[in-house]
């Protein structure tokens, strides 16, 4: 994988800057900026495919907002369980605080109830810990099959897919994982340039971001091919 020319091949693009200006802007907007999602993941397709200009135009707004929208709502399915057992968590937070709370002849039997349900808090916790862990983990696999797809939201919830993806793959995601890393880190320093500076390069770092999960698909079809 080339990782400098994931931090500057969109200058290659004569258009580059005002394809960036556009993507900083509608980032700025909420519910429009699931636009900005969807360019990504086309850009990742794109480079995955081996287009020499990989930065799309912008003349297909509602394509790129529609492919953002449905990540989205992937994305949400996807840690829809570990938000399930929050709630549950809050419920059972509010229970066992009203028992150990009241002060009446039944308070020592309330406390016990409210401790057993201290431990099944703690417990629940603790597995939300260890899901979210694993989901952070597998997410980007999950979002980079579903910008090679045609949009099919059953790919984030494919968690056997999405973990092949990354065991026939390891060191090349963790690489990924980091130029993603380092990306942001380098888009923070936007902040000097005031607030619509933090916005454009943030989305320079997502592009970085598209263009070394676009090389990673690319480089894992020999290993994934042998299965």
């Amino acid at each position: 994988m080339d990782i400098g020319k994931s931090f500057t091949y969109m200058m290659e693009d004569p258009n580059w800057l005002m394809k960036l200006v556009i993507g900083a802007v509608v980032s700025l907007v909420p519910i429009v900026n699931f636009a900005a999602i969807g360019y990504m993941l086309t850009v990742m397709r794109n480079v995955a495919e081996g287009q020499a200009v990989p930065l799309p135009e912008w003349g297909n707004f509602g394509e790129h907002f529609m492919k953002g929208l449905y990540a989205f709502v992937g994305i949400l399915i996807y840690f829809a369980p570990a938000l399930l057992v929050y709630c549950c968590v809050g419920v059972l937070s509010g229970v066992a605080g009203g028992m150990m709370g009241g002060g009446s002849s039944s308070s020592s039997s309330g406390d016990a109830i409210g401790g057993v349900l201290a431990i099944v808090m703690m417990c629940l916790n603790c597995l939300v810990g260890l899901f979210m862990l694993v989901a952070s983990i597998l997410m980007p696999a999950a979002l980079i099959r579903f910008a090679m797809s045609q949009n099919q939201l059953s790919v984030f919830w494919d968690f056997g897919g999405n973990f092949q993806l990354v065991s026939k793959n390891l060191t090349n995601y963790i690489i990924v994982l980091l130029i993603s890393w380092v990306a942001s880190f380098i888009a923070g320093f936007g902040i000097i340039l005031c607030v619509v500076g933090v916005y454009l390069t943030m989305f320079w770092s997502q592009l970085v971001t598209a263009h070394i999960f676009g090389q990673f698909w690319r480089a894992s079809q020999g290993s994934l091919a042998t299965t």
